[in-house]
């Protein structure tokens, strides 16, 4: 005779009363999840109901969300936005466009250096007209084609002649043709605080902030064809090395340096040899 179930007649082991309550608890969560979700669904029909007829442009797409601002860390750099020499003006470059009123220049000493990051590339440079150099300082700025051009001088002595003759040099440098025009178009760099050595750039006179030609070809202009210190340091030693000028140009071109021209090239070879008499070539 089987013995009696010491939890009753009939009654079924505790496990199969736990099985039996959590399904219906897991059954239960489920209900209650699949109503939230419809009572969300419904809610998000109804918004995009009220949207659509208080938006005039019905049917048309709405933007994609703006993203999340990255953090500083994460930000991919660029070139040009800001004032300051770190980035010189806007990203998109307007042939002679002026530097603006305000514009910072962090030093004296890279004064020349952080105005040619924004002028060259517009088309045009600049040069030291004068300056005050007692109290807060001031340095005055005009453009390089700034100034009239001089009359044509008389024919050049043959004494020059042979003179530039026996320096290498085809002839003498007094009868170049001048770049200036007239322009009026100036600045002044002022120091902010005496002592401080920064500099904010201010425009005395409005008529001073056009130009009255248009951008220069960068071969044009000596400033835009200056290579930067350590380019210069390797053009030096492939003249000395004996590089000839066309090797050299191909060199400079590949590395992205087109404005350099060939008289540049003979220019510092000259004086190169001149400096050092023993190099070759």
């Amino acid at each position: 005779m089987a013995e009696p179930s010491p939890f009753g007649v009939g009654a079924p082991p505790p496990h199969a009363n736990h099985n039996h309550v959590s399904l219906t608890t897991l059954l239960n969560m489920l209900a209650s999840i699949d109503s939230r979700l419809k009572r969300i669904e419904t809610a998000m029909r109804l918004s995009d109901y009220n949207n659509n007829n208080n938006n005039p442009n019905n049917g048309a797409v709405p933007p994609p969300p703006a993203p999340m601002p990255l953090p500083p860390s994460q930000q991919p750099m660029v070139m040009a936005t800001q004032n300051g020499p770190a980035g010189m003006g806007p990203g998109i470059m307007h042939p002679l466009e002026a530097p603006p009123q305000g514009y910072t220049i962090s030093s004296r000493a890279t004064m020349q250096d952080e105005l040619d990051q924004w002028t060259i590339p517009r088309g045009y440079s600049m040069r030291i007209a004068g300056a005050k150099v007692s109290g807060k300082r001031k340095v005055r700025w005009v453009c390089f084609r700034g100034g009239e051009a001089r009359h044509h001088r008389p024919p050049v002595d043959e004494e020059l002649i042979q003179k530039a003759k026996a320096e290498g040099r085809r002839k003498p440098t007094t009868d170049r043709a001048s770049k200036k025009c007239g322009c009026l178009f100036k600045f002044e760099v002022v120091e902010t605080v005496k002592g401080s050595d920064v500099w904010v750039l201010h425009y005395p006179n409005d008529e001073h902030k056009v130009h009255n030609h248009g951008p220069s070809d960068q071969t044009s202009d000596p400033r835009a064809r200056k290579l930067p210190p350590y380019m210069s340091a390797e053009v030096d030693q492939w003249l000395r090395d004996g590089w000839l000028v066309s090797k050299i140009q191909e060199e400079l071109k590949a590395r992205g340096f087109t404005n350099v021209l060939n008289t540049d090239l003979y220019n510092r070879k000259r004086l190169l040899k001149k400096d050092e008499p023993s190099m070759i070539g």
